[in-house]
């Protein structure tokens, strides 16, 4: 078998779970989430090498209850028995029904969102952020250096906190927007017209509220 650039499934599980509370927990690895094709909870296991094959069976996939808990965040043994740092080239796939919810808590491994949950809460220090698909309901994201960046469809309420990180959120047409952001020296920037940035007034619930906190990140609010 050769691996070079290609990835290669490790492990595999499904889980039914009525109202899944999903948690993702890992050092490096990658995280990607795509949405249920049955209604039920997948993970999927990648690696990149012979060597992270083997790792693999250290990650932890466990359901209990209504709970979902994926953790690849063990450290590994290198060369003598002595601590390498922990589980390299491994990637996660998740596959979750919209009325899911996901915690996310990484050091650097790059995550994308490609499907609506309910709530999302995502945890980070280094990694780049790609929520393709916004929740429902709310998303909060923390990072300290990670770049952000979410594309918008439907009404929702964002959390951002970021150190130096940049946030840029791209909001469809026809939702109106609320932001409440502040930086300390970095630039807040929007290309929606101020008199856009109001409540809905139809009450079809289309407003996307965000709050956005930086200490030198800059957030750019967009159109899609």
């Amino acid at each position: 078998m050769k691996f070079h650039q290609t990835l290669n499934l490790a492990r595999e599980a499904s889980f039914d779970i009525l109202n899944p509370e999903v948690f993702a927990t890992t050092l490096s690895s990658e995280v990607t989430l795509n949405q249920s094709p049955d209604g039920k909870c997948h993970v999927k296991i990648f690696a990149d090498s012979k060597k992270a094959l083997e790792l693999a069976e250290l990650v932890e996939i466990v359901a209990k209850g209504e709970k979902l808990t994926v953790r690849a965040d063990k450290k590994s043994r290198g060369f003598w028995g002595l601590d390498d740092g922990g589980l390299h080239g491994l990637s996660i796939e998740l596959a979750l029904p919209q009325i899911a919810n996901l915690k996310i808590k990484t050091v650097s491994g790059d995550i994308e969102i490609n499907q609506s949950l309910a709530n999302l809460e995502i945890d980070t220090l280094t990694s780049e952020v790609s929520i393709n698909q916004n929740p429902s309901e709310s998303c909060t994201v923390k990072s300290v250096s990670g770049d952000v960046s979410a594309h918008t469809f439907s009404g929702c309420e964002y959390k951002f906190k970021s150190i130096s990180g940049n946030i840029k959120v791209h909001v469809a047409p026809d939702l109106a927007v609320e932001v409440d952001g502040n930086s300390l020296s970095g630039d807040l920037n929007s290309e929606i017209p101020l008199n856009e940035t109001s409540h809905d007034s139809s009450g079809t619930g289309k407003v996307v509220v965000i709050t956005v906190s930086t200490i030198s990140g800059d957030f750019n609010l967009v159109r899609n």
